[in-house]
């Protein structure tokens, strides 16, 4: 008897002190990777974010404007996000789902944003 309570609390224990398993990233490229240049809330974890290849060009780089969605995953680091995290001057990685409005800059739905630490 106290074996098995010894074990149900080892397990408890063992369960407790794991770590928190990260979001997982797509494998494949991201759509776009950039820096944040601007961010627009439409709700309490939802909005649009603008990302450019490179801000300082008018045209000729990668430019979209990307909507964040709850079910869209952010992280910042190894750690899970969400849309609150997502800041002007951002260097980000972001992966679409679904179409892709083919405009100047396109327009798509976020299926993950990872947001890089690293100044680029």
């Amino acid at each position: 008897m106290i074996r098995s309570i010894l074990a149900v609390v080892a397990g408890f224990l063992v369960a407790a002190c794991s770590p928190i398993s990260s979001p997982s990233l797509p494998d494949s490229p991201a759509s776009i990777e950039g820096r944040v240049t601007a961010v627009t809330r439409s709700g309490e974890r939802i909005g649009t974010i603008r990302v450019e290849e490179r801000p300082a060009e008018a045209s000729g780089s990668a430019k979209a404007s990307v909507r964040i969605e709850q079910r869209t995953t952010v992280v910042r680091g190894r750690e899970p996000a969400d849309f609150n995290a997502l800041r002007v001057g951002q260097w980000v990685r972001v992966w679409f789902t679904g179409p892709v409005a083919e405009s100047y800059p396109v327009q798509a739905t976020g299926s993950a944003v990872a947001i890089d630490s690293a100044a680029h």
